[in-house]
């Protein structure tokens, strides 16, 4: 009888726990669920750009020989206006001066690659295009009429160009950024070539 008991409320006691099911147990503080809120996206899909900048124009050659800057180095200033019609790629016009020997003008068309890197503000980009390049130098000639001193004569020249350069832009804000590039300029003839370093501010829009 005594073990018949035993089994009974042996038996009684795994009974009660299957139906119970199993403990829950609690650490006593409240689940917290955490957000993480999307990253800021500083480039857009489409947007209009448009950019002033300063630039150092450089030689690279014998710049006696060369037919536009005249100078080992001139500086000066332009501007730009791309639209970006999906986020890695657009076209832009843009048109600048620089100080050389004289003022020396350029208009021109680019293609542009960017590649936004995903979750930072940075963006490396290229560009290849080509233009018009106007040169305003002073050519020094010797004119007699008589006993007439010498005079100068301005000889203003264009001539079509291409370039190809790359940078990077930084946005400081969605709308505003910070572009930095070197492209290289093909004139007519090597002794015309000049390398071109650029950094200016860029509105998005």
């Amino acid at each position: 009888m005594k073990k018949l008991i035993i089994s009974l409320l042996g038996l009684t006691t795994l009974a009660a726990t299957g139906f119970a099911g199993p403990a829950e147990t609690s650490s006593g503080k409240e689940m917290q669920q955490t957000y993480t809120a999307p990253a800021e996206q500083f480039y857009a899909d489409r947007e209009w750009n448009f950019d002033l900048f300063g630039l150092r124009a450089d030689t690279f050659n014998e710049y006696r020989n060369d037919r536009y800057l005249g100078v080992d180095h001139g500086y000066g200033g332009g501007l730009g206006l791309n639209y970006m019609f999906t986020r890695y790629l657009g076209a832009g016009l843009e048109g600048y001066a620089i100080d050389a020997d004289d003022v020396v003008g350029q208009a021109s068309a680019n293609l542009i690659f960017r590649y936004p890197i995903p979750n930072t503000r940075f963006a490396p980009y290229g560009y290849v295009g080509g233009g018009v390049l106007f040169n305003g130098s002073e050519v020094r000639r010797n004119v007699t009429n008589g006993n007439s001193p010498a005079s100068i004569r301005r000889n203003s020249d264009a001539e079509g160009m291409g370039q190809f350069g790359a940078g990077f832009e930084v946005r400081i804000t969605p709308r505003i950024g910070v572009i930095n590039d070197y492209s290289y300029n093909l004139v007519n003839g090597p002794d015309n070539n000049f390398g071109l370093v650029r950094s200016g501010i860029r509105f998005a829009f």
